[in-house]
């Protein structure tokens, strides 16, 4: 007979104790199969005591409705220290827990059994002790009658070590055999404290849930959602508002009384005015949100105006703008002369062309050119230096003469050509005037020169214009209104942790591969594989070989290293990067991170390193990300995405070439070269307000180190972690940047301007709202409960939906869900 509820069981548990609650329960049992009575807590020292909602308040309908399974829900309310003392048994806890679990089950003998909640638990080296402490909970429930039923609370967890709140204690493989049923708690991704969003996103269910039912038996398995949803204040910092958090929680009636104009952020009084608003779908994430007084809106790809090196960008579906390094931007008010690179006579080694000379041995280059009439003027020159070693040149004007250099690794104009002043307000008479290069290094490019009334240059990450429109909205007496005090402009913005100052980025996603000119192959043999069903101007490449490939320059001393390695199935023993006699290597054999020094074995790190299978290869590699960022005689090394401190040695070696090594086959997908005492900031914008008034927003204060103001970089002046020179930490999500108080009109358009300082900060979305508030809302109502359990029973074929909680959800939900007692 087929089972009509297959993939269509309902749990809930009874946290709120609120009138929907009881109405849900009374009204709606029949579509509910299991429910988690919240009622039970304990202590770190196994204790269980009873609190939340009375169990003598759940009688009636414990009796009205038999067929759910009724199991009584502890929970630690998120206390790792209680979670900890259980798992250790520390002075016998999880031994008193378990006792515990059978006394309140004696107590309510009618129970199905009960339901473990137990959250923030440690990292993954607790997981065996965490697995064999809900074994021995799972045995006591089944020894005192194994009639009795055990559901256990999950994290949302992606891979082994795969949570993003940090629960990677948990193994769903491990625990799958430990209970009858498991509620996975995928709700909670977006939360008070994060940036805005959809609080159980599609990427993170569908990658919960793909990874859960190939460990875990499907037919176990609740999918988690949340029945309530979030408001975040956006037009101020939470400290100003007199919040921990900017965020507040919503049942989805809260959310409609927003939608309908009942609530606003005056104290549901006035000023203020009731404005009733419209929500939007979000077709991907399925479900609805909204933006309660925002008068316009827009995202970074909105701009009326961008310039470069301003790009717009996707990623998740958030449409922003960026900027991966920065351009020389170059003013010369009147352009006089604008003499291209073909000289009028030349000696020693030149290449002559009309766009470049290049200088060689004994090279020089001359060039007449006729001013009109006496004045004072800017000559400017435009160079480019190819390489490190390839780095001077020296021009006069009218033998006045001013030498070109450059040392510094990370300076961002190599390889590019670039404008440079050879006079500034220089005193020219009427008629003929001489410029000339002559060579300081062999290989350095001249592409000719500028006479001009005013030369200036700097770098620039570009910046974007928005046009704001705000108008009237309709309140709930139907009259046109705006704000009473005033607008504020909101700015998401996403900075990040400084980086090394950056002297080469190499994803081999050029069309030249390894070029001669830049690499060198010191041993064995490498070429780059690219997709060949790519369109992508850059498509998607890994370097593969083994041996030694290089920079072709071999002065390399105090530098920052880092690579992303993939070990083929062919691959294995060590594998790295190198500086010099330095090798820094996962050794495949010995699963470590190691560091040598010629053959000498300087420090090491334990960690697991798998190959990956030919079939995963280009799509789906284990990439692993290691570096080692050398000052002096200290090395230091790191590894993973989020670039850990490993281990620290003191080396003798001073340097040479640098790249990539392999004793095996190797793949590679990035290989970086950065400066080890120059860090480039990822965190200034200006921003040009709709008022003409310009704030700046986002620089740290740093000690111990020097600024360039040019560059907008800093040096560290002694051999510290980069962290250690700021207290102020830089989030890893969307952060709000907020304007002053604006008095702006209704029907007109304004203008705001955004200028990044720094690059790799990426313009998310712009609000223009009342400055008594405005939010992002997010919230869940029937239309996105039914399409996700609708994908629990067909997609994955899962036991069903749990919701958190009964009482916060749209009551229009079960009228949508099977009844349960057919």
């Amino acid at each position: 007979m087929m089972d009509k509820l297959k993939g269509k069981r309902i749990m809930v548990w009874t946290f709120m104790g609120n009138a929907r609650m009881y109405e849900a329960l009374r009204d709606y049992g029949d579509r509910i199969d299991t429910i988690g009575l919240f009622s039970f807590k304990v202590d770190k020292t196994g204790t269980i005591t009873e609190s939340g909602v009375a169990i003598s308040n759940m009688l009636t309908y414990i009796n009205k409705w038999p067929h759910i399974r009724w199991l009584l829900t502890v929970a630690n309310d998120g206390a790792n220290s209680i979670f900890k003392a259980l798992r250790d048994n520390t002075d016998g806890a999880q031994d008193t827990f378990c006792s515990e679990l059978v006394r309140i089950m004696e107590k309510y003998p009618w129970c199905s059994g009960v339901d473990i909640d137990l959250e923030k638990g440690d990292d993954y080296s607790t997981h065996e002790a965490s697995t064999a402490m809900f074994a021995h909970i799972y045995s006591t429930v089944k020894s005192y009658d194994s009639t009795k039923e055990m559901n256990i609370c999950l994290p949302g967890m992606t891979s082994v070590n795969g949570s993003v709140g940090g629960e990677n204690w948990c193994v769903y493989g491990d625990l799958d055999k430990y209970c009858d049923t498991a509620s996975i708690m995928t709700y909670g991704m977006a939360w008070a404290g994060s940036a805005p969003g959809p609080v159980s996103p599609r990427s993170w269910l569908e990658g919960v849930y793909d990874y859960a039912v190939r460990v875990m038996n499907p037919e176990k398995v609740f999918l988690g959602m949340p029945a309530y949803g979030w408001n975040w204040q956006i037009y101020d910092t939470p400290e100003n508002l007199g919040e921990y958090y900017r965020g507040t929680s919503h049942t989805y009636y809260a959310a409609k009384y927003w939608m309908q104009g009942v609530y606003n952020f005056t104290d549901d009084a006035p000023p203020q005015p009731f404005i009733p608003i419209l929500s939007y779908w979000d077709d991907y994430d399925m479900g609805p949100w909204a933006l309660p007084h925002v008068y316009d809106y827009m995202e970074g790809r909105d701009a009326t105006a961008k310039t470069y090196p301003q790009m717009a960008e996707v990623y998740n579906r958030r449409n922003y703008l960026t900027a991966y390094a920065k351009q020389q931007k170059t003013e010369f008010g009147e352009i006089l002369i604008d003499h291209d690179a073909e000289p009028d006579s030349y000696s020693g080694i030149v290449s002559v062309s009309k766009t470049l000379v290049t200088l060689g041995e004994d090279g020089s280059a001359t060039y007449k050119f006729t001013i009109d009439e006496d004045g004072t003027y800017d000559v400017a020159v435009r160079l480019c230096y190819p390489f490190w070693d390839k780095n001077s040149i020296y021009a006069s004007l009218d033998g006045s003469t001013v030498h070109f250099s450059e040392n510094r690794l990370w300076w961002p104009y190599w390889r590019t050509t670039f404008w440079a002043t050879l006079a500034k307000g220089a005193n020219l008479t009427a008629g003929e005037h001489t410029l000339k290069i002559s060579v300081g290094v062999n290989g350095v490019q001249f592409y000719g020169f500028r006479v001009c009334t005013d030369f200036s240059e700097e770098p620039t990450a570009g910046d974007a214009e928005y046009t704001l429109a705000p108008r009237k909205f309709k309140d709930i007496n139907g009259d046109m209104v705006g704000p009473a005090t005033g607008f504020k402009l909101t700015l998401e913005m996403l900075r990040r942790k400084p980086d090394s100052a950056l002297v080469w980025y190499e994803d081999f996603r050029d069309e030249q591969k390894i070029p001669e000119s830049y690499w060198t192959t010191l041993s064995g043999e490498w070429d780059v594989w690219q997709d060949p069903n790519s369109d992508a101007n850059r498509p998607y490449s890994q370097l593969e070989g083994y041996g030694q490939l290089a920079w072709n320059y071999n002065g390399f001393s105090d530098i920052h290293l880092r690579a992303q390695i993939i070990i083929p199935p062919d691959g294995g023993g060590k594998s790295g990067i190198f500086l010099g006699s330095l090798f820094l290597c996962i050794n495949y054999d010995t699963q470590r991170l190691e560091l040598y020094e010629g053959s000498t074995l300087k420090g090491s790190y334990s960690a697991s390193y798998a190959k990956t299978a030919k079939a995963d290869l280009r799509s789906n590699p284990s990439v692993y990300t290691i570096e080692m960022r050398k000052r002096g005689n200290k090395v230091r090394v790191y590894s993973s995405t989020s670039y850990t401190l490993r281990f620290t040695a003191t080396v003798s070696s001073g340097g040479g070439y640098a790249g990539i090594r392999s004793d095996m086959p190797v793949n590679c997908q990035l290989l970086r070269l950065g400066d080890a005492w120059t860090y480039e900031p990822y965190e200034r914008f200006d921003v040009i307000m709709p008022d003409g008034t310009e704030t700046s927003y986002g620089r740290i204060e740093r000690s111990n180190c020097t600024w360039d103001e040019e560059f907008q970089v800093f040096t560290l002046t002694s051999d510290v972690e980069e962290s250690s020179t700021r207290s102020e930490s830089i989030s890893l999500d969307y952060e709000f940047y907020h304007s002053h108080i604006m008095p702006l009109e209704c029907g007109n358009d304004y203008s705001a301007k955004i200028i990044p300082r720094d690059i790799n900060i990426w313009i998310s979305r712009l609000f223009l709202g009342d400055s008594d508030g405005f939010s992002i809302l997010y919230y869940q109502n029937v239309d996105s409960l039914i399409y996700w359990a609708n994908q629990a029973a067909y997609r994955w074929k899962l036991r069903g939906m749990c919701m958190w909680s009964l009482g916060q959800e749209d009551m229009r939900v079960w009228e949508w869900l099977p009844k349960q007692t057919e």
